[in-house]
C-alpha cells in the first residue's frame, strides 16, 4: 500500500506560541452516525476549537452487522457516510486531521488501502501510508515553529494492527525499527537536537499497566486481569495517575511485547504516549520518565463510559513544549450530569469489551446461577421433607 496524497497541510504554532490537539477514539459506528454522537462530535469542536485532530482508531465498527448487508458498492458506501459524518465537521472548521486504524477499522469489508484513500480524499488529511514499515498508515505529522521552518513537535502514528485468536496481534519489530530510523532522521535535520514528540496508536503498550497497583482478590473496585494477567486483580494507582482520571477496565494489551516503550526512553525526545480501544478508560501518568494516557469512547452505538464519553485534548506552549496541559473533556462536562442519554446506553455500557474480559462475568454467572439451583434444590428438599412430616 503506498496510497499517498501529493500534498499535506503544514501545521504551524500560533503567532501567540500556542498549538492545541484533540485525540477522538472509538466512534464505532458502520452507517453514518447517530444524532448522540455527532451533537457530542460537533459541541467538542466547537467548545475546544482545536488546531489539529488525530483520530486513534475505531472510526468504523468493522463488525458491525449492517456494514455487511448488501453489494460491495453499498458497504463501501455506507463506511463512506460513516467516515464523511465524522469528517465533515473537521473540514466545516478547517481543522487539519490525522488518523490510525483500530482493530474494527481492519474488521471492515473494504481494504485497508481503500479505507485510507477515503480519508486522504480531504484535502485537510495529514496521513501518508508509508510502504516502509508493516501495517497502514504508519506516519508522522510535524508542527512547525511558529517564525521559522524547523519542526517544533513531532506526532508518530503507528497501526497497532488487528485481533488474533482471543486476543491482539503485537507490533512488528520492523515498525519500531521504522520508529526508530524516522526519530533519528528528525534529530539529525534538527542539528541532532530530539525534537519533542507524541507517539499514537489505538492499543495501548504493556506497560500502561504499571499505572495500575495489583491488589488481593476482593479489594473494592478492583478488576480482575484476563489473558496472561488471569486470576490477579488490580486498581488504578493514584499515586500515579493525574488528578481528573479515570478507570473501568483493565489493559487489553498484546501477550507479546514488541519493545515500542522501551525504544521510546532511548533519546529523551518521547513526551508522552496516547491510546483509544479500552473505551471506559480516561487517565494518564508517567512511566519511566514517558507519559502514558487514554482518551475514552467517543460513541453511543458501542460500550463506554457513561455520560463520560469524550475526548482527550493537548494543550502546548512553544516556549516550553515538555510541559503541555492534557485533561479530558466529556459529555457531562458540556450537557450535564443529568442530560438525557439514549435509554439503552447502560445496556450498551454493560457489554463485556472482549472475550478475555467476558470471562470473569461468565464465571462468577455461572457460579451464581450454580449456588442459586443448589439453594433452590436446598430448598425444594426440606419443603419435600415438611410436607412428608
Amino acid at each position: 500500500m503506498n496510497a499517498m496524497q501529493s500534498a499535506k497541510p503544514t501545521l504551524r504554532f500560533r503567532p501567540d506560541g500556542s498549538f492545541s490537539v484533540m485525540q477522538i477514539s472509538d466512534i464505532q459506528h458502520s452507517n453514518g452516525l447517530d444524532n448522540p454522537t455527532r451533537t457530542l462530535l460537533e459541541a467538542l469542536l466547537d467548545a475546544e476549537r482545536p488546531d489539529f485532530v488525530i483520530l486513534t482508531g475505531d472510526q468504523v465498527k468493522g463488525y458491525g452487522a449492517s456494514l455487511w448487508f448488501g453489494t460491495a458498492a453499498q458497504k463501501r458506501q455506507k463506511i463512506e457516510r460513516t467516515l464523511d459524518d465524522i469528517l465533515s465537521p473537521l473540514a466545516q472548521r478547517g481543522i487539519p486531521f490525522t488518523f490510525v486504524f483500530g482493530n474494527h477499522d481492519h474488521d471492515a469489508p473494504l481494504d485497508d488501502d481503500e479505507q485510507v484513500r477515503i480519508y486522504q480524499s480531504y484535502p485537510l488529511c495529514c496521513a501518508a501510508d508509508l510502504a516502509d514499515a508493516p501495517g497502514c498508515a504508519n506516519h508522522t505529522v510535524e508542527v512547525l515553529h511558529s517564525a521559522g521552518s524547523g519542526p517544533a513537535l513531532n506526532f508518530y502514528l503507528l497501526d497497532s494492527h488487528g485481533a488474533k485468536g482471543l486476543g491482539y496481534q503485537p507490533l512488528r519489530p520492523e515498525q519500531v525499527d521504522w520508529y526508530r530510523r524516522t526519530r533519528d532522521a528528525l534529530i539529525a535535520r534538527n542539528g541532532g537536537r530530539p525534537v519533542p514528540s507524541l507517539l499514537f496508536q489505538h492499543i495501548a503498550v504493556e506497560e500502561i499497566l504499571e499505572l495500575y497497583r495489583k491488589v488481593p482478590k476482593g479489594t473494592a473496585g478492583a478488576l480482575e486481569g484476563f489473558r496472561s494477567h488471569e486470576g490477579s486483580y488490580y486498581v488504578l494507582d493514584e499515586t500515579k495517575a493525574a488528578p481528573g482520571s479515570f478507570m473501568g477496565e483493565l489493559p487489553s494489551t498484546p501477550d507479546h511485547n514488541a519493545g515500542l516503550f522501551a525504544a521510546a526512553q532511548e533519546k529523551g525526545d518521547m513526551l508522552g504516549m496516547y491510546f483509544g480501544h479500552d473505551h471506559h478508560n480516561g487517565f494518564h501518568g508517567v512511566v519511566g520518565g514517558v507519559d502514558l494516557g487514554y482518551a475514552p469512547a467517543l460513541g453511543f452505538q458501542s460500550y463506554g463510559p457513561g455520560r463520560r464519553r469524550g475526548v482527550r485534548m493537548f494543550r502546548f506552549r512553544e516556549e516550553d513544549i515538555a510541559r503541555y496541559e492534557t485533561y479530558i473533556r466529556t459529555f457531562a462536562d458540556l450537557f450535564g450530569e443529568d442530560a438525557k442519554v439514549p435509554w439503552a446506553l447502560p445496556v450498551i455500557d454493560a457489554v463485556p469489551s472482549s472475550f478475555g474480559a467476558a470471562k470473569p462475568l461468565v464465571r462468577r454467572s455461572i457460579l451464581g446461577l450454580t449456588i442459586a439451583s443448589g439453594a433452590a434444590a436446598g430448598l425444594a428438599a426440606v419443603a419435600v421433607l415438611k410436607k412428608r412430616r
